[in-house]
């Protein structure tokens, strides 16, 4: 108790500190956000795309979440984007909202797993960058529709993985697998 009491008190000088900054915003992502935000709190993220067709279902189901239980760290974040072709692109062939979940990196995975959970219905893709260890590659090449051709041409042009790092490699191999 006397942790969240503290941890309440760091949170609400933070965001008094930034109130200028909680407006609505347009422009390019790294301006907007550029300010550091965790003031030292080890921390991990989480962020999930959707059609952007489904935000109202998305924002429900979250608001439902944060009615019963407490949020395990100060905010999420909330952004769109347009369709793009490019084949492993979240928004590939959709327009896009996009929803970040931060969370103490003590209490992360339970909360991440929690989230995935609630959010798995509605269909997201992941942030290639941002906890997809948590995920079922299964899970990703069905929400990734260019997934299966992209591995195909990954083994004609780079047989040997010359040109792939250790993160991006174990995912080839274990989607390989399911293909």
């Amino acid at each position: 108790r006397k942790s969240y009491i503290k941890a309440d008190k760091l949170i609400n000088k933070v965001l008094n500190s930034q109130l200028k900054r909680l407006n609505h915003y347009e422009g390019q992502y790294n301006h907007v956000l550029c300010k550091e935000r965790n003031n030292g709190i080890p921390h991990a993220d989480i962020e999930f795309n959707f059609d952007f067709l489904a935000h109202k279902q998305v924002l429900k189901a979250v608001k439902g979440y944060c009615e019963t239980k407490r949020m395990p760290y100060y905010n999420f974040e909330i952004r769109a984007t347009r369709r793009d072709d490019a084949m492993l692109s979240c928004c590939y062939g959709r327009d896009s909202m996009w929803i970040d979940f931060q969370a103490k990196a003590s209490v992360s995975r339970k909360f991440f797993d929690d989230i995935e959970s609630l959010l798995r219905p509605i269909g997201y893709r992941k942030h290639w960058a941002k906890g997809m260890d948590n995920t079922n590659p299964k899970y990703v090449l069905q929400q990734f529709p260019m997934a299966r051709h992209f591995i195909k041409l990954l083994e004609s042009f780079d047989p040997e993985g010359k040109f792939r790092n250790k993160e991006g490699d174990s995912w080839y191999r274990i989607m390989s697998k399911e293909i």
